[in-house]
């Protein structure tokens, strides 16, 4: 069984140094490529590792788990999340997540693995070297994947100037180099380099920082600066022994303080303002942190609900909706994070779930200063210690601000495996427990751990895989056309597992879409819908109290005329999220289908009376009471508005010429041809209100004056004129 176990280490091994290279991993094909491409592959990786890694332990004691106050604390934290997310308003997506984020429960209990299997396999330091080192490395080639789409060779995928690299989002790809930074300057430090390596780790820093700025990710370069500011001042008063280190970290500590101050001083010239990195860094007011500090507000209040284990993983999005500030008008409005890590774990596992997570960094940082390392190694000197203590104030810094996604977790997980190897000291209830023994016994142990990993890479990572494939393929013009898409939903649809919400949405959408398609057949349009409706009812059974569920269903059913079977999914909404304005919007034209003129009136009122500065709130109220006769009530919204857009809007001119009020519509339009003369629809529509008020004259000039401006109107036009001249109302 020699060659065996051998055989086990390697492919161990080599799990654990792929999973460095994950991040470059873009899975094109599905859904949510960016993510769902790297969080397939290390599950499947760490799935196969595991698995091997068992049948390894159950041979050979050296490599089961060593016990530390990481490996209990890590424990702690899973078992505490496990509670939550059973608690969770909805369990599903707690433990399984979703395609935008591949988070939940079942990435956590991979970490989980992933730690074990590589702080047992990963048994020495020169293990470690080398996995670091490997990482660093790919972290160069990512820095100039970044320099290839800041020079416009390779396409920055979310669109704009922040580099976002293989990550699709620019906050992801700046944590990830936040996080190698302090792991080259460590390694530089820890290990004896020859001065060509020292050299190329130099480069590397410099290549990291660059793509960090480049980034423009104002959390990660506040965790960059909080960072070294913190490992340079504690070198610099706290190194006893080294005196060219303090003042190599006093002169770090110097050019960040000239760098910073000097940033500030220069932020209104040309060179600033004309690079757009630079731009935001520079330009940062505290009116920038209004959105996030309600955002907190809400997460504040939601963790007041459930204080003690929260609302399980996935479950902010419930928070955001019940306490949602009407303020947050001209923001995103399904928030499902809160970007900032402390009330992330405070909605997701409540105090005890963030304590436990919030332990994890004050082990690592006792094991740094107090600890006595256990594996036989050269202890931390003062520099590598304050290089990690500086990392991990990076990280908590940036994360103040963002929020973890898997390779910030793998990153983090691989932190706490390594010192957990340092540190962590023999577990006699294992390694003095005999080994397995036996072919037979050794044979039945591997078909069991092949029939879990089989059935656990098919359930978990298979099938959602083919969810993802289907739903991209549905969302994608096909060659046998529409027939074809609704072929890809129905299979995504029929594999209930991860993504089963946006394949609820997506169909949702491409349905209303379908529907309103002239090329569509009936029969085709009639299984869209019925298809989309299944769905999306499956998920409110799911979770009933999922306002924006409730949002999708009643705005689906209005877009299809079924008003009456749309109000009580809004009205259902509007209960949960009694705040959120484009709800009260989509409710307002609910009662307005079914004949409550007076009910949307006062929601509508209620709504822009929430935040008056909202002038899609201040217009939608102002139709309601256009609808509900109160005209001087409409007309007094805008006496102080000066915006002819806004107060000759397309939607009060419609209401004010439905309800008879034709001055009100040609004074106006009159305010909208003041201000774009040469707008030919303008004069059309001035045409249409002179012609229901009886002044057909006036109407005559007008469309005389569009032929003028539109030579191609000019046959319609001048038929209008025959049709308006003759007595008849064209």
């Amino acid at each position: 069984m020699q060659k065996a176990d051998q055989i086990l280490i390697w492919i161990t091994r080599a799990g654990v140094f792929f999973i460095p290279f994950v991040p470059l991993i873009v899975a094109s094909p599905l859904f949510f490529p960016f993510i769902t491409g790297k969080a397939f592959t290390f599950r499947v990786i760490v799935l196969l590792i595991f698995a091997c890694y068992v049948l390894l332990a159950l041979r050979r004691p050296e490599f089961r788990p060593k016990q530390s106050l990481l490996l209990w604390g890590i424990a702690a934290f899973l078992g505490i999340v496990f509670i939550a997310d059973s608690f969770a308003e909805n369990p599903f997506k707690a433990f399984l997540s979703n395609f935008e984020r591949m988070e939940g429960f079942i990435t956590l209990i991979h970490l989980g693995a992933y730690f074990l299997v590589a702080s047992a396999i990963l048994n020495t330091e020169r293990w470690w070297h080398r996995l670091f080192a490997t990482s660093v490395g790919i972290s160069a080639f990512l820095g100039i994947y970044g320099l290839l789409q800041l020079a416009g060779k390779i396409v920055i995928n979310q669109g704009g100037v922040r580099l976002d690299g293989t990550f699709g989002n620019a906050a992801y790809f700046a944590g990830y180099m936040l996080f190698h930074i302090f792991l080259s300057l460590f390694l530089v430090l820890r290990h004896r380099l020859n001065p060509g390596v020292k050299w190329l780790y130099g480069g590397a820093i410099l290549l990291q920082v660059f793509i960090l700025i480049f980034t423009a990710t104002r959390g990660a370069a506040l965790g960059l600066i909080g960072g070294l500011t913190l490992a340079t001042l504690l070198v610099a008063f706290l190194e006893k022994n080294d005196t060219r280190l303090r003042k190599a970290a006093i002169g770090v500590f110097a050019a960040l303080a000239v760098l910073v101050l000097g940033l500030y001083a220069a932020r209104d010239t040309d060179f600033v303002k004309n690079n757009p990195a630079l731009t935001r860094f520079a330009s940062v007011r505290a009116s920038d942190a209004d959105p996030r500090l309600m955002v907190w507000g809400m997460a504040f209040e939601g963790f007041k609900e459930n204080p003690v284990l929260g609302w399980g993983q996935e479950g902010f999005n419930f928070v955001f909706n019940k306490y949602y500030d009407p303020n947050m008008w001209s923001q995103e409005q399904w928030f499902d994070r809160t970007h900032n890590v402390i009330f992330d774990w405070l909605i997701a596992a409540g105090l005890l779930g963030l304590l436990s997570y919030l332990a994890l960094f004050g082990f690592l940082l006792w094991y740094l200063w107090k600890g006595k390392p256990e594996d036989g190694g050269e202890p931390f000197s003062f520099a590598e210690k304050s290089a990690l203590t500086g990392l991990i104030a990076a990280y908590v810094i940036h994360n103040f601000f963002v929020f973890d996604n898997l390779i910030s977790y793998i990153l983090f997980f691989s932190l706490l495996a390594y010192i957990h190897v340092r540190f962590g000291k023999a577990f006699p209830a294992l390694q003095n427990n005999a080994p397995l023994q036996g072919n037979q016994a050794y044979s039945i142990a591997a078909s069991v751990l092949l029939i879990a990993l089989v059935g656990s890479i098919y359930f978990f990572n298979i099938r959602p895989m083919g969810v993802a494939l289907n739903l991209i393929n549905g969302l994608k013009p096909q060659p046998k056309g529409i027939t074809e898409n609704l072929a890809f939903y129905k299979e995504a649809f029929a594999q209930e597992t991860i993504g089963a919400q946006e394949v609820a949405e997506q169909t949702m959408q491409t349905a209303i879409t379908v529907a309103g398609a002239a090329e569509a057949s009936q029969e085709i349009k009639t299984e869209f819908v019925t298809l989309a409706l299944a769905a999306m009812e499956r998920e409110i059974a799911r979770a009933p109290n999922d306002a924006r569920l409730r949002m999708f269903m009643g705005g689906f059913l209005n877009r299809l005329g079924k008003f009456p079977e749309a109000l009580p999914h809004l009205e259902k909404a509007h209960e949960l999220s009694p705040n959120k304005q484009t709800i009260a919007f989509e409710l307002a034209n609910t009662y307005f289908g079914v004949g409550k003129a007076a009910e949307a009136y006062a929601l509508l009122k209620q709504a822009f009376e929430s935040a008056p500065l909202f002038t899609g709130a201040r217009i939608a109220y102002a139709i309601s009471a256009i609808y509900s006769e109160k005209y001087e009530e409409a007309d007094a919204l805008f006496a102080s508005t000066t915006s002819i857009t806004v107060r000759a809007d397309d939607r009060l001119v419609k209401a004010y010429f439905e309800k008879g009020q034709y001055g009100r519509v040609v004074s106006l339009l009159k305010s909208r041809i003041e201000q774009d003369p040469q707008n030919p629809q303008a004069h059309v529509s001035l045409a249409a209100a002179y012609l229901a008020s009886g002044n057909r004259s006036s109407a005559v000039a007008s469309l005389q004056k569009a032929i003028e401006l539109n030579p191609d109107f000019k046959k319609q036009g001048e038929h209008y004129i025959s049709e308006i001249r003759a007595g008849r109302n064209p």
